[in-house]
């Protein structure tokens, strides 16, 4: 696991976690899919799901290049996990033009607090990588946190959440016949 602030650390996909008395911070870095986000439903989430001693959450976008609708689905759960427990939110700061462009497509620009000017990040160290693959279940909450959004994120993933609830119930996809 490596150590350090974010300026430090390559331009290979991967998730920073940090905390001090202000909260607790992820930077992305690179590019952040289902499968790197993955540990942060059992550190982070999980912990926002026992207790509300998070004050509040920064994920710095500066240096992401691409965000897969999982991890926003994530950012999305988390802050209102956030809402309901301390009353905090989760702040996310100086997001990349790529990351900006996602959030206008799903509408989520006014949802989450996104602001500039980044905040002084705690010592971050590497969020471990995950050793299988995100479950159908992880997928599926992320997705449906992301579509209590609005109408365009449930018009977007619809399908997916469908084709994924038949897989936990372990029916076959519609039009398989074998």
């Amino acid at each position: 696991m490596e150590v350090g602030n974010p300026a430090s650390f390559s331009g290979a996909d991967s998730i920073l976690v940090g905390e001090d008395d202000r909260g607790s911070f992820i930077s992305a870095l690179g590019s952040v899919r289902a499968a790197l986000c993955y540990p942060l439903r059992d550190t982070l989430l999980a912990r926002l799901e026992e207790s509300s001693d998070v004050p509040a959450v920064f994920v710095d976008l500066s240096r992401c290049t691409y965000i897969d609708s999982t991890f926003i689905g994530l950012l999305v759960a988390i802050d209102r996990k956030l809402q309901r427990g301390s009353g905090g939110r989760l702040h996310v700061i100086d997001p990349s033009p790529e990351c900006l462009e996602l959030f206008r497509q799903l509408g989520l620009q006014d949802i989450l607090l996104v602001e500039a000017g980044g905040a002084r990040q705690p010592e971050m160290k590497s969020l471990d990588a995950p050793s299988g693959r995100p479950g159908a279940d992880f997928v599926l909450r992320a997705h449906e946190a992301l579509m209590e959004t609005s109408e365009e994120a449930r018009r977007k993933f619809g399908v997916l959440r469908d084709v994924l609830e038949r897989k936990l119930r372990g029916e076959k996809p519609r039009g398989d016949t074998h």
